[in-house]
């Protein structure tokens, strides 16, 4: 009853939660954050099993999977955070995962709550290097799918979730592009964001995307164009947060428009 897993924020992205668990889950984080002594919140399991329980010395509380502080944790949850009405604590992670490893240029597959980096010595698992890509993947994912907000549901950007999400971390002009470099297939678009309307320029060879847009605060949706047609469109709330979804085939080029009032 009372152990957060690293199982938990990935549940959510996989879509195992209901909106309820998934917004309880995201909650309990947020608050462990603040009563544990540990540099972030990210743990493996939380609270660890008795020291030795496992056989291995190693194996101590904080160590790794009992307990260790996990990039790979804070990318899920980060992601879990951007997609379920809790924006700016998703950003927020991405923000504090930056400037640490910014500081030394180096990440690690795990720490201990403390802080210190895992180490061959420390290792418990013949397997898994100290300065394994698991944790910066899972931040990378939670980035380009979560805040960039592109999300492919299927092959070659042919049907895409968009889901900018900009605004949680107050930045009103983005220019994202992404590539399977394999296929040489691009997926761009550039978002701005004004007092009354926001513009999307979307570029790709053939896709249908469904937009997920997220909107200022206290904002709506009037309508939504591209050119001089009206798209049809529902705005919708999570958490707080305002959104606004409507679906578009692209080829090529679009150009959308939405345009915004205060909300009722």
């Amino acid at each position: 009853d009372e152990q957060l897993s690293l199982s938990n924020p990935m549940d959510i992205n996989r879509g195992v939660t209901t909106r309820e668990m998934a917004a309880s889950i995201i909650r309990e984080y947020q608050k462990r954050r603040v009563e544990t002594g540990a540099f972030a919140e990210w743990f493996s399991i939380d609270p660890p099993f008795p020291d030795g329980i496992f056989g291995d010395e190693k194996l101590i509380g904080g160590a790794y999977v009992n307990g260790g502080i996990m990039p790979l944790v804070g990318g899920e949850l980060a992601k879990a955070a951007l997609d379920n009405g809790f924006e700016e604590y998703g950003v927020d992670i991405l923000k504090r995962y930056y400037k640490m490893i910014s500081e030394k240029g180096e990440t690690y597959l795990w720490y201990f709550p403390d802080g210190t980096p895992a180490s061959v010595e420390k290792s418990t698992s013949p397997d898994a290097q100290p300065t394994d890509g698991w944790g910066s993947s899972s931040m990378g994912y939670a980035f380009i799918e979560g805040l960039a907000g592109v999300e492919d549901s299927f092959k070659l950007f042919k049907r895409v979730k968009l889901s900018p999400r900009w605004l949680a971390a107050g930045v009103n002009e983005a220019e994202v592009q992404i590539r399977y470099n394999a296929s040489d297939t691009p997926f761009k678009y550039n978002f701005s964001a004004k007092e009354e309307e926001i513009d999307l320029k979307v570029s790709c060879r053939d896709s249908h995307i469904h937009f997920h847009l997220m909107l200022p605060d206290r904002k709506r949706a009037q309508y939504v164009m591209v050119g001089d047609k009206y798209l049809e469109y529902s705005n919708l709330t999570l958490e707080k947060s305002r959104y606004v979804d409507f679906e578009l085939n692209v080829k090529n080029f679009e150009n959308i428009k939405v345009f915004l009032e205060k909300d009722k």
